[in-house]
């Protein structure tokens, strides 16, 4: 489901940040797993990073459709709640 139109920007302003921190937490922990010069473990991790987001987007993931917003719907005599 997307956010309604009316919060679109509360939806970006939650998920930016938290996707965000994957651009501080995975280069820590690559470091720490390519230490000793071998980036096997770390590419390693990568692919599973990867596989886990393709499978949760796979699995988890709904069909995507943008939430039906207060404003849209229709009164009596055709109104709507937003001018």
């Amino acid at each position: 489901m997307l956010a309604p139109k009316s919060l679109i920007g509360i939806a970006g302003g939650t998920f930016n940040p938290i996707g965000g921190t994957a651009s501080i937490i995975i280069p820590i922990v690559m470091g720490f797993l390519a230490k000793g010069g071998n980036f096997a473990p770390a590419l390693t991790f990568i692919a599973c990073i990867t596989i886990a987001g393709a499978l949760s987007y796979i699995f988890l993931v709904g069909k995507i459709e943008r939430v039906q917003d207060y404003a849209d719907f229709n009164l009596p005599n055709d109104k709507k709640l937003s001018s």
